[in-house]
Formats: C-alpha cells, structure tokens, sequence
C-alpha cells in the first residue's frame, strides 16, 4: 500500500513537470494551480472552527432587535452559517454567531458616490481660495480624470517587497526594511506636490500632514489623503494660533457654503468616495493622517463587512491616546470637553502642547477623529474587532496615574471608565485582550488595521519613521507583490508565503486561533449590545483590574 501511494505521487509529480517542461502549461501558471489545488483540498478536509459567540437563532434575534424570521431567512439563503452546539442540558442544536448576525443585519453595498454629491464636491474644491489651499484643490479635481502612473505602482511594489524581504527573517531579526528598502521608501516622490514656503504648506507641514521625499518634495501621495489634510487643516489646524488660523478658516467656510453644519461628515464622506475612483496601491501616512483615515477605513471594510485593528496602547484604555494631548490637558484642567466641535480644545492647551509635528504620535491631536469619526461612528456597518496588549496598557495606565496628584488622579481614573464605558456600549465593537505581551507578536505590533480590501502596517523602526509613520497597502496588489521577484523563483516562492502574512484571512485566522488557545480573551463581544450600567460595571471591573 505504501509503495502504491508513492507511486501516484510520483506519476503525479511527473505528469506536472512534463506538462511544465513540454510547455503546455507555462511553468508559472502550473504552479500557482497546484498551491490552489492544494489549498482547496486542505480547506476541504479542515473542519471549521465554531465562533465564541454562538446563540440560539431567538436568542440572536432578541439581542440584535431583528426579527427571529429574518434571522431565519438569512440562515435559509446561506447568508449566515450555522453550527452545531451542546447547550448545558447536553441538547444538540444549531447557533449562529453573533457577529455574524451583526453583520447580516447591517450589511449593505456603500452608497454610490451620487451625482449631486459629486457636484457639491466640485463646488466645494471651485470654493477654496487657491491662497487657501496651495493649488492643492486643482490637483485634486485632475486627478479624478488621470490616468494610473505604471512606473509609480512599479516603484511602490519594490518598497512593499522591500519590506516583506526584510520581515521573512527569523524573529529575533525580523526587520522593517533593509538599508535598500527605507532608501526606496524615502525616494518615492509624492503624487500632491505642495510647497512648504507657503502659509497652506507650513501649516500643513505644522500640523504633521505632508510625507517628504528624500530630495525636499513634499505633499500628498493620493488624492484622498490630500482632502485629509484639507480637512485636518479645517479642524485641528483652527484650533492653533498663526497664518494658519486664517487658511483654516477659508476651508472651513468654503465646505460650510456646501453642506452647512454637516461638513465635517459629508468632506469624510467624499473622501471615501474620492479613494474608490482613484485608489492608490501604496500610500505613505504621517501619524496625523493615520488617525484622521479611520473614517475611510471602516467604509472600504463595509462590504466584507469585518475589521481587525491591533494596539500596543489602547486609546479605550487610556484617555491621553484617545483624546490626544491638547483636549486630555483640558480635561486633567478642569477645562473639560469644549462643547460643538469633538477636535475642539482651549488656546492655552494648544500652546502648552505645541503644533502636531512636535507632539508625540501616541498623543497626537487628530487621535480623537480616530474614536469619534471612527471606531465609534454608527452611521458605518459591521464588526469592528479591536485587540489590545494588556501589559502595554497596564504598564502606561498605572504610570500615568502615579505622575498624578491626587484630584487629577481622580479626574483620569474616572475619565478612562467613561471612555472604556463608552467603546463597551458600542454594538458593532468586538474588545479582545491579549494579557501577556510575549503573544503580541511582529505581525500583530505592524497591523494597525486590516481588512479584506487593505492593511494599514505601522511603521516601528525609527529609520523608516523618518519617511512614514504607516503604510496603507491595498491587498488587490499582493499577487503582482509575488510576481515582482523578477527571475528569482526562490524568493517567489518565500515571498508567496511571506505576503500570505497580509491577507485578510491569515489576519483573521490567527485572531480566532488567539481566542479559541486562550491567548486573547473576549472583554465584549461584538454585535452585542450592553446597556450604559452593563457597560459601565464592566469597564470599572476592567480598569481596576489593571490598577490592582
């Protein structure tokens, strides 16, 4: 019997390189078919793992506020899968999961980019005083008609595979980039040029929104990250004293003339649609525009209609990375929250904290769109799953707290329950914890956020910090990541499963491996929804613990 199956091995091993060799198939497309082959027949024979989170379909119903028929019909047309389960009577049945369900119920195509939504946008970047904004608004609106810049995508494709080459070492020395890499990363010239001897280009640059080239050319590397900054100018950069109140003011009121009190909303908004029709494959992020893309982000992973984001310090947790320096300084001085605006904070604290650029990253001011406008909007579907070092948070927590005298210890105690609170009561939110900081691995430390459609990698390494604090990666380029080895069929081959590492579904995997092993555990799953007592004696429950 063993002799008989080697032998079909080796009639089928010899069949594929006769095929290869007599060039009936080209050697690159056979074997990608026989990793896909092997691919299916390994998922076929690989049971799939039941969610923590599986209910009855009545139970489902009741706690999501859907109808039991819809949940049943969703079951019926195989938009949601079932599993088996033993409830604690030893009654066999069929769950679903509650994310899932979650997901069903919210999900829906994002809304089309409408024509007088389009035409509003126009009005909007025809609005802007080219004093204002630099010339940037023109570049902009000719970007809606350009053609894809093929040696660009080729040039961003050398820095992706720079950077898995560097990562595919052995963990103790996984890298970022090699020398070659962060010099690639740095010479890539952005697609927004604007100038930094003028007012937009030194506020811009004040408030931490344009990536550099090596060679002095400064901008915008896409044209949704360019209207970020737009709107990054309009909010925080208003809140500074300077020329460059005044430019703030210009764009602030050319989107009031718009769409009036909803500008804020209805300018995210067109930026999601503007990074539809004009995606970039590779886009550099400064820390501000990092955290001001959350927005966009969630609205790219509606349609999969599940998103992963991994923190070393959890702004949940800990006040000062969710509201930033400025509005955290204002709460800790009795200032509290200012009313209207949620970037909103004193004059006095934006000058003991100074402009965004010299602020560390982890308290940076646009950190609040990334909770308000982000994390926490509800107008943006499905399950965002958000995963957390316990020991990072610990450790950053009960430090703050012992620099603290003894009201303003009060103040950031109660503060981090309320914040905590607030992220609990949230249904689309999924919190996980991971409790020892060995589990938190490379790959968990670089994934800011993922999704079916991108990756946003955080940079650590202080070198490639220099050029970019993040880079946003749409997975649709992985593929043409392995094919650009060139001749190399090695490293195609190591790169193949290298890139596998930022996929979704490899993301995904390892966050439910985490939970079903006991590394990550469940604070709050998502999709539930939790009452403000419920969630308020669970974030108590949680904090202290990190306090004890």
């Amino acid at each position: 019997m063993v002799e008989n199956e080697s032998s079909i091995s080796d009639a089928l091993e010899a069949l594929a390189i006769s095929l290869g060799e007599a060039g009936a198939v080209p050697v690159s497309e056979l074997a990608r078919a026989l990793e896909r082959a092997a691919e299916r027949l390994r998922y076929r024979a690989t049971p799939v793992p039941a969610p923590d989170d599986l209910v009855s379909q009545a139970e489902a119903s009741r706690r999501m506020g859907v109808s039991r028929q819809a949940v049943n019909q969703w079951v019926r047309k195989g938009v949601l899968r079932t599993y088996d389960t033993v409830t604690d009577a030893g009654r066999h049945g069929q769950g679903v999961s509650l994310s899932e369900v979650a997901v069903a119920a919210n999900r829906g195509a994002p809304e089309a980019f409408r024509a007088d939504r389009r035409r509003e946008l126009t009005t909007f970047l025809d609005a802007l005083p080219r004093s204002a904004a630099g010339g940037l608004a023109e570049q902009i609106q000719s970007s809606f008609e350009a053609e894809p810049d093929e040696a660009r995508f080729a040039s961003e494709l050398r820095v992706l595979r720079e950077f898995v080459v560097a990562a595919m070492d052995t963990r103790e020395h996984q890298r970022e980039f090699t020398a070659s890499g962060v010099r690639q990363l740095s010479e890539l010239s952005p697609t927004f040029i604007v100038d930094r001897s003028s007012d937009f280009g030194a506020t811009a640059e004040s408030l931490g929104l344009l990536v550099a080239s090596s060679d002095g050319v400064a901008g915008f590397d896409s044209a949704s990250t360019a209207m970020l900054g737009l709107l990054g100018i309009a909010t925080v950069g208003a809140q500074f004293d300077g020329p460059g109140r005044k430019i703030s003011a210009a764009i602030a009121e050319a989107a009031e003339s718009v769409w009036m009190s909803e500008w804020p909303e209805r300018l995210y908004e067109a930026v999601f649609h503007v990074g539809e029709g004009s995606p970039s494959p590779l886009t550099r992020y400064t820390s501000s525009l990092t955290y001001l893309d959350n927005n966009r982000f969630l609205r790219q992973a509606q349609q999969s209609g599940v998103s992963i984001s991994y923190s070393r310090g959890p702004g949940p947790i800990l006040p000062q990375r969710f509201f930033g320096a400025p509005i955290f300084a204002d709460i800790l001085g009795h200032h509290g929250r200012r009313g209207g605006s949620p970037w909103a904070f004193t004059s006095s604290a934006a000058e003991s904290v100074g402009q965004p650029l010299r602020t560390p990253s982890a308290v940076n001011p646009f950190r609040i769109f990334n909770y308000e406008f982000g994390l926490l909007d509800t107008s943006i579907h499905g399950i965002r799953r958000y995963c957390y070092s316990a020991d990072d948070a610990r450790d950053e927590l009960k430090r703050t707290v012992a620099e603290l005298g003894p009201e303003q210890r009060t103040i950031y105690i109660d503060t981090a329950i309320d914040t905590l609170a607030r992220t609990l009561g949230s249904t689309p939110v999924e919190l996980a914890v991971i409790d020892d900081r060995k589990n938190f691995d490379w790959w968990k430390d670089h994934i800011i956020r993922a999704s079916e459609r991108e990756i946003v990698l955080g940079l650590r390494d202080e070198r490639a910090r220099t050029v970019a604090h993040a880079l946003l990666v749409h997975t649709s380029m992985l593929p043409d990541l392995v094919n650009a080895a060139d001749n190399d069929s090695a490293l195609r081959d190591r790169l193949r499963i290298y890139v596998k590492n930022l996929e979704f579904e490899v993301v995904d995997a390892r966050y439910r491996d985490d939970l079903r092993l006991g590394v990550a555990r469940i604070v709050k799953e998502g999709g539930l929804a939790l009452d403000a007592p419920s969630a308020r004696r669970l974030a108590e429950a949680e904090i202290a613990s990190y306090l004890k």
